[in-house]
Order: C-alpha cells, then structure tokens, then sequence
C-alpha cells in the first residue's frame, strides 16, 4: 500500500472507493469506518484518509473478517410498508428492512446498502444496492436528487401555508425547503381526504414531518412514490424486484458521470 498523492495507477484504488465497491456503504460512510479506526490494511489500522491499496496483493480487514469487492452489481426497488425500521440491527427488536426483504424475497440481502432512509411511520419506495459510487451520487447533498412524496394531512393547507413550505421552514437549526406542492386526489374513496404530492431536493432526518409540524399540521401518512428517475409504480407493500437496465442508466446519469465521480445538477 502507499499513501495518496496524486491520481491512482492501473494497479491501486483510493481505499475509501474500495470499500465502497465492496458494499460498505457510500465513499462518505466509509471515510467515517476509516477515520474510527475500523479498516485494517495488511493487520495495521489505516491512519491516512487519502490511502491508495492494490486490491491483487493488500489484504484489507473490517472489524476482522476480510473485504472483498462483489463482482456483480445489485439494484433492488422495495415497498418498504409502515412500521419497519430502515437499519441492519433494532435494539428494541423492532422488524428491520433486512429482515423483511429477506421475507419477501427469500435470500438474504445483507450485502447490500439502503439509499437514504425512510423513517419508522413512512412507507414507499426504497432503493438498495452495492454499487457504493452510486449510493455516494444518490445521497451526498451536493447532487439534489429529486425525491417525491404522497403525504396526507389533517386539513387542507392554506396558499399561505403552501408559500412558507417552499419558501422554506426553520427547523432545528436548519433551513427545510419543499421544492414544489400540489395537491392531489389518490382515487375516489379519498377525494374527502387532503393529500399532497411534494418534491423534495434535501435529505434531512424526518424533513417533512418537522416542515408541517412547525405550521402545526398535523401528519397522517407519508409515502415515498418516487427517488431520482425512478418510480413505486404498481410495487405493492412488501413487494421487492430487480431494477430494469434502463432505470439504472438513468439512475446513474442523474448522479454520476461514466467514471463514477458526482457532479453537480449546476453543471
């Protein structure tokens, strides 16, 4: 292994691209396992952020057992339904995405990683991979991937209301914006009920239940029905399938160029 100073050879990879390829999670989540001091390359921990290994002669070890890249690519689209928490372990034994895509598709799909989350209460689209370049594309905030969302409230928002969500909510410290709003009607049973279609740029934890309780409007159901170019469609609660070829071109195409590096949507 050697340190980083400048691009990588034929022979090395930057080490946090590694552990992406190999399903650790995006290149950010895995700057953070190597800043804890949780990679070890050829039995010593790495130190140095900007390390460049040789996949054919380094041996790289996570918390003991050794990393090795996947050599085939997944992409799953779930129907993630209520009350599943979108994480590999509960503490209070709560039923997680692992466990019930292991139920719906009988196979264990531990080696690949959720993009974005969706919380405890929420339910829709929830994509999974272990293409780590693409999860870095999908999630980093630089790249404002389009995320849309079905949300049913208690009443029907004011054009006030609906100005201040696009304008944007002061939340814990943090700026919300909706990036559009229009109100919709799923099917007749639910013309009585007030849903709206939202769009959102931002990733923030629970960002649509804060921006609406903050106008005190009280949430009733969230549904994700779309992430980036792709759509829940017909996908039932529960249901898991492969994306097809061309939503994960698109998918790429929206967040990262041909050699894997993010761009911005401003260029």
């Amino acid at each position: 292994m050697k340190q980083h100073n400048g691009s990588e050879t034929s022979l090395t990879i930057r080490l946090n691209r590694y552990l992406a390829q190999c399903g650790l999670g995006s290149r950010r989540k895995c700057d953070a396992l190597i800043a804890a001091g949780h990679i070890y390359c050829n039995g010593k921990p790495v130190t140095a952020m900007g390390l460049q290994l040789n996949p054919a002669s380094d041996r790289i070890e996570y918390r003991g057992k050794q990393v090795r890249c996947i050599s085939a690519p997944e992409y799953l689209a779930y129907n993630k339904p209520l009350e599943i928490m979108v994480t590999a372990d509960d503490p209070q034994g709560r039923m997680t995405v692992y466990r019930a895509l292991a139920a719906a598709g009988g196979r264990d799909v531990r080696h690949l990683r959720y993009v974005g989350r969706l919380d405890y209460q929420s339910a829709g689209l929830l994509l999974l991979t272990n293409d780590g370049d693409l999860i870095h594309a999908l999630t980093h905030p630089r790249f404002h991937i389009k995320k849309v969302y079905h949300v049913k409230v208690e009443r029907r928002l004011a054009p006030e209301e609906i100005a201040a969500l696009l304008d944007g909510i002061d939340s814990e410290g943090q700026r919300l914006h909706a990036a559009a709003i229009r109100e919709i009607s799923l099917h007749e049973a639910q013309r009585q009920q007030h849903w709206y279609e939202v769009d959102l740029y931002e990733g923030k934890n629970r960002q649509l239940r804060r921006m609406f309780e903050a106008l005190s409007i009280r949430v009733g159901r969230i549904r994700r029905v779309q992430f980036g170019s792709v759509k829940l469609g017909g996908l039932l609660p529960g249901e898991v399938r492969p994306l097809t070829a061309k939503e994960v071109a698109a998918l790429k195409n929206t967040g990262y160029n041909d050699r894997g590096r993010g761009r911005s949507p401003n260029k």
